[in-house]
């Protein structure tokens, strides 16, 4: 007996969403399978060799791809399950570390590009200010597509510039400071915009389709984004890079990386350190320039200079 159903219950009344699940009983299903035909039929009987050729089949690439590492996870928290309920004695992947891997799915944008995307954005039309504040939001306050489309206006708070995301990712709560631009651009989209497309009144989500009056989808976000850059005559980019680019730029400026785990709302710096994609050409100049080691050097030599003067 492996116990999927007993830990998939577990995690259902942790609140994991449908999709998170099916892909949870997709890859125990693979592993069950995998086991059975190796002649194990209970989780007690599972070694740590036969696991871990399992998960060298599993990947069958020169790098690991985000999908196999989210595989290991999943399997990894099943085990920890296991040993938690006392089922096994010692999960077989106690000690195992999740590899890293690289994806170019998100890049970051660099500060210039940013910087004109921010100032060459075309406001004239009235969509084009909805589009406006969608990406200055995004990028002010790292937020995921999914957050932009499912804020609400009361969860903004315009006098003390903070912005309560509810439910996100892995049914989590979180309050992340908004800048004043981001604020100043929802406020002419709130005024000058959503009262012409707005037809159900019963709702309160801040973004809508101006079709329908309904709250935007990640498609209607994608949208937006695309189209505002396309007349803007700016090259397209994909909105989760927006939430890359704020949390590297942030970093770039000196901010600790335990404050910006926090307002990407990650459980673990890890996940944080995925996100950050710096060049390094660029990290090799911020080091010279704000390593202590570097301006001791700097302070040595000016004195020596003054000296021979």
């Amino acid at each position: 007996m492996f116990y999927t159903e007993e830990f998939i219950s577990h995690l259902k009344m942790n609140q994991y969403s449908y999709s998170t699940l099916k892909a949870y009983r997709k890859d125990l299903g693979h592993l069950e399978a995998h086991l059975t035909c190796c002649g194990i039929k209970d989780a007690m009987n599972i070694s740590k060799p036969t696991v871990l050729d399992y998960l060298k089949m599993l990947n069958g690439k020169a790098h690991p791809t985000k999908t196999y590492c989210n595989q290991i996870t999943r399997i990894i928290k099943y085990f920890r399950y296991l040993e938690e309920e006392g089922i096994i004695f010692l999960s077989p992947l106690r000690d195992y570390s999740i590899p890293r891997y690289q994806t170019n799915n998100y890049p970051v944008i660099g500060k210039a590009e940013m910087k004109r995307i921010l100032w060459l954005t075309n406001t004239v039309e009235p969509l084009c200010i909805k589009r406006k504040a969608i990406i200055e939001l995004a990028y002010s306050s790292a937020l995921r597509p999914r957050e932009v489309y499912e804020l609400k206006i009361p969860d903004i708070d315009f006098k003390q510039g903070l912005i309560f995301i509810e439910q996100s990712k892995n049914k989590k709560d979180r309050v992340v400071p908004v800048g004043m631009k981001a604020l100043a651009w929802i406020k002419k989209y709130l005024q000058e915009v959503r009262p012409r497309y707005i037809k159900d009144k019963s709702h309160s989500y801040l973004f809508i389709n101006h079709k329908t009056g309904e709250r935007l989808t990640v498609c209607g976000v994608r949208w937006a984004i695309q189209e505002t850059l396309r007349r803007s005559r700016i090259k397209p980019i994909k909105p989760y890079s927006l939430r890359v680019t704020s949390a590297t730029h942030l970093l770039l400026n000196g901010m600790n990386i335990v404050y910006i785990s926090r307002l990407l709302g990650h459980s673990s710096i890890k996940t944080t350190r995925g996100y950050l994609h710096i060049d390094l050409k660029q990290l090799k100049k911020e080091i010279n320039a704000k390593h202590p080691r570097m301006r001791m050097e700097k302070h040595l030599k000016n004195k020596e200079s003054n000296h021979e003067i």
